[in-house]
């Protein structure tokens, strides 16, 4: 059937769908935040740029974009 260009389909008959059920998701407990000791170091060149570990990731790409520019 298919080659004569006809839709062929499954038979469906006695099938039957269940409708979708979705859960409400569970909160889940945020880690708390640890406490960083130490420091990161941006080197380029003859320039070290030291950062408190705490430092923002976006603060340390801009200081370390600037420095590469």
């Amino acid at each position: 059937m298919a080659r004569q260009g006809k839709l062929v389909l499954p038979n469906l008959d006695g099938m039957d769908f269940v409708p979708v059920e979705i859960e409400a998701p569970v909160p889940s407990a945020q880690p708390l935040p640890t406490p960083s000791t130490g420091t990161i170091d941006v080197i380029n060149g003859d320039v070290t740029v030291r950062f408190d570990a705490s430092t923002p990731a976006a603060r340390i790409a801009e200081i370390a974009r600037a420095l590469a520019t």
